[in-house]
């Protein structure tokens, strides 16, 4: 069955939201699906559409069960099949139109650092009281997410000593540590969290010592922290209590420790690891902790990514960075 069908995944606010040609495309596919039109108890159009290239709607779904996928599917195909060769494709010619979307993955710094950013919760004992699927197994004991931090070459070159000599130490920018503090240092391991505000940020930094420059490598220590904290008004159960949101309070504070090694004629770093630990607290509307707030170990482990399309995926909050 999948191979009647091409695979891809995007980010489904700035389909939603946005107006240039590709938008306007999936906005048309969405209002044909399971949401279609819907604004309470909010206006999301998220899940899984299966599409003709036209935007005629085959058939869509918001389930995590692979047995109602694959019945979807099917559905979907079914409906390909019935549709004439006119209603399957777009009319007219490729224009210029497709010069005005503006992904954010066509200012991938190629040149610079990505990492890949794991995000999970680290064992306790007792555990928490645990939400369980249809079988009765406890997916948020292995519950984990993923991001990315993207860096321009001048950002990633800023992280290291001016002079890259073995004993030379010194500590990243301000804003780049942050950066990482605001937007990927977040408990969005069960679920979707906002970033950090500037003012949020107790501490933030990362200090670098080259230890030994060998063939044009230099091996690099890392070590840092970082705290951030905010309080507000704001609902924790998703749409339960939406309307009647109260006072709540929700921080991380970690430990970081790592390695990375930078080829000095390339300037530019041939590996990368960091390890974020330390405890986190509070809840937030859609990340699954209303009923797990209590401070406990959390973790992040940063890696460089791959070169490949899907690991091209920009960070969530990249339209926070002020790049043009």
């Amino acid at each position: 069955m999948l191979a009647h069908f091409v695979p891809c995944a995007d980010e489904v606010h700035r389909l939603q939201s946005g107006s240039d040609p590709e938008c306007r495309l999936a906005q048309t596919v969405f209002e044909q699906g399971h949401y279609a039109g819907r604004t309470q108890p909010s206006n999301t159009r998220q899940g899984i559409y299966a599409a003709a290239p036209s935007g005629v709607m085959l058939a869509s779904i918001n389930t995590n069960d692979p047995r109602k996928m694959a019945a979807m599917l099917q559905r979907a195909l079914e409906r390909w099949s019935s549709l004439s060769e006119a209603e399957r494709m777009l009319s007219g010619e490729p224009n210029d139109e497709t010069a005005k979307i503006d992904r954010p993955e066509r200012r991938y710094p190629s040149d610079g650092l990505v990492l890949r950013v794991f995000s999970r919760d680290l064992p306790r004992d007792p555990a928490p009281n645990s939400a369980r699927d249809t079988e009765g197994r406890d997916w948020r004991a292995k519950a984990w997410n993923q991001d990315y931090a993207w860096f321009r070459r001048e950002e990633a070159r800023s992280l290291l000593p001016a002079m890259i000599e073995a004993g030379q130490m010194s500590r990243a920018p301000d804003g780049l540590l942050r950066r990482l503090a605001k937007f990927n240092f977040i408990d969005n391991v069960r679920g979707q969290t906002g970033a950090y505000a500037n003012g949020d940020i107790l501490a933030a930094n990362l200090d670098a010592e080259v230890l030994r420059v060998v063939d044009g490598i230099a091996q690099v220590r890392l070590v840092g922290e970082t705290h951030a904290a905010r309080e507000g008004t704001w609902p924790i159960e998703g749409f339960k209590d939406k309307q009647a949101p109260a006072k709540h309070k929700v921080g991380v504070q970690l430990k970081l420790f790592g390695s990375a090694e930078f080829d000095v004629a390339q300037g530019k770093f041939v590996a990368f690891e960091l390890l974020a630990l330390g405890t986190r607290f509070g809840a937030t509307q859609y990340n699954g902790r209303h009923d797990d707030a209590d401070p406990a170990p959390i973790g992040y482990f940063l890696t460089l990514t791959g070169d490949s399309p899907a690991e091209r995926v920009a960070p969530s909050f990249y339209r926070s960075y002020g790049w043009k």
